[in-house]
């Protein structure tokens, strides 16, 4: 047998949120809906004046339990020149203790600046040359020319050798040309990508699925999460239960309510599979009314109650 939950009257709601923003903003309640020249008090301020609209709406919730751990395991290696070395962006965690996964922004494996080590050049052996014979002078050291030389008082033309050092090599027979592999630098230079050194941490994770179609629906869980004891809904073991029992519980169904469920089961399901997530709550069905308003000074805003008339919290963008 299902059990019903009792909603909230909107007259209790409309009191508790009037409480509530009293004490978190009172100026803001008097610019919004204070009469110039009058005492101002909130028994002035009736539902039935601003509420222009409600709607009967769900919510579901359940809580996960997440641990958030070191990336995985292993490193990689990349070997480059002098110049593509300053090009990358190199993280340090040398006395930083321990990441916080949560607020960490970038990959789960970066290049650590403390694993930068020079490598000699294989292809110059580190000297930053490569030393070849001179084409010049192919390895002579000297330049062979022949000069045609006017003998005697016949002034016979005779050719003689003459030679002369080779200004390429500096007369060594050998030419160093830079190393195309390390451009002349000796060495290449190697670094790590290493896992960034996360903690492990535990996180509770308030899951909450609303039919309202609400833009605030995170900040609603957020609230929910922290006062779930103090929030009546329908505890339910598993979604099958729930799916069957809904319209019962409630009271009432509609398309919206149909769409939430089926993509609060869907949710569910992938966390079961998740094997860094446990699910550590019952299903909560919480009846949840949507009222929309108007301030004396024309602002809108939305009143979002969720649980029973015995237990019940509001949500409000006021």
């Amino acid at each position: 047998m299902s059990t019903r939950i009792k909603t909230p009257n909107l007259d209790e709601i409309w009191l508790r949120w009037k409480q509530k923003s009293a004490r978190t903003d009172k100026k803001k309640m008097e610019k919004q809906f204070g009469t110039k020249g009058a005492v101002f008090s909130l028994d002035a301020i009736s539902a039935a004046e601003y509420v222009k609209d409600t709607m009967k709406e769900a919510a579901i919730y359940f809580a996960v339990k997440r641990s958030l751990g070191p990336a995985p395991t292993g490193k990689e290696e990349n070997l480059v020149t002098v110049p593509r070395v300053g090009r990358e962006q190199y993280y340090s965690f040398k006395g930083a203790g321990k990441i916080d996964k949560e607020n960490w922004k970038g990959d789960e494996k970066v290049p650590h600046f403390e694993s930068i080590k020079a490598v000699p050049c294989k292809n110059c052996r580190g000297k930053g040359y490569i030393e070849d014979k001179c084409k010049t002078c192919k390895g002579t050291g000297k330049i062979e020319e022949t000069f045609t030389v006017l003998v005697g008082e016949e002034q016979n033309k005779e050719k003689k050798p003459f030679s002369y050092s080779c200004a390429v090599c500096y007369g060594t027979g050998n030419r160093s040309e830079p190393c195309k592999e390390c451009g002349g630098h000796k060495n290449m230079y190697k670094y790590d990508i290493l896992p960034v050194p996360f903690k492990t941490v535990v996180t509770g994770i308030p899951i909450l699925h609303s039919s309202a179609q609400t833009k605030y629906e995170k900040e609603i869980g957020d609230d929910l999460h922290k006062m779930i004891e103090d929030v009546e809904g329908i505890k339910f073991s598993e979604f099958k239960e729930l799916e069957s029992k809904a319209e019962a519980s409630l009271g009432y169904m509609n398309k919206n309510i149909s769409k939430t469920i089926g993509a609060a089961r869907n949710d569910y399901k992938k966390h079961e599979k998740d094997k860094e997530a446990q699910i550590t709550s019952q299903i909560y069905l919480f009846p949840m009314i949507q009222m929309m308003a108007t301030t004396k000074r024309g602002m809108k805003f939305e009143i979002y109650s969720l649980g029973s008339g015995n237990k019940f919290m509001v949500f409000s963008n006021f």
